[in-house]
């Protein structure tokens, strides 16, 4: 027997060796332990008990006849459910889109009036003091650029001498 036979059967090999999923050669070395260790004999025993147990319990538990609608809807039939909820609820839905919009419009013509300054109206027929033609309060007119620099004049040298 060699070391690696000596060592005991890990979890997942027991599990392998159980299913019938291991290798032909896997599967031999695991006999030749299992002939000589009974820790693993009784390992694979217990496996095979519980995997028994559960075959019969799961055989006796049956689901009641109403739950299957309930599955059904939330496993397999999901995205029409969600569709069937949020037609139903379309109405609702564009109701609520509304007025969300006529709440932001309300905002902000009020945050605009807050932060604009106030101005007296110009009389009728008289032009309006915000900017010039073309102009209004959101868009104020640029700043005028200071007037260019006008380069020294050369006098004239005086005369001399008479004339």
């Amino acid at each position: 027997m060699s070391a690696r036979e000596s060592m005991h059967l890990t979890d997942e090999q027991l599990d392998d060796y159980v299913d019938g999923a291991m290798r032909d050669a896997e599967r031999a070395s695991a006999q030749r332990h299992l002939a000589d260790c009974e820790r693993c004999r009784r390992a694979i025993g217990d496996t095979r008990e519980v995997l028994a147990w559960a075959s019969h319990e799961r055989a006796s538990a049956t689901a009641p006849a109403e739950l299957w609608p309930l599955v059904a809807s939330s496993t397999i039939h999901l995205a029409a459910v969600r569709r069937t909820v949020l037609r139903s609820m379309r109405g609702m839905l564009i109701a609520g889109a509304i007025g969300i919009a006529a709440a932001t419009a309300v905002v902000t013509w009020k945050v605009a009036s807050w932060t604009q300054p106030t101005t007296t109206a110009p009389a009728r027929g008289q032009p309006s003091s915000v900017g010039g033609p073309g102009r209004h309060a959101g868009h104020p007119a640029p700043p005028t650029p200071p007037p260019a620099p006008v380069p020294p004049r050369a006098t004239p040298a005086p005369r001399s001498g008479a004339q």
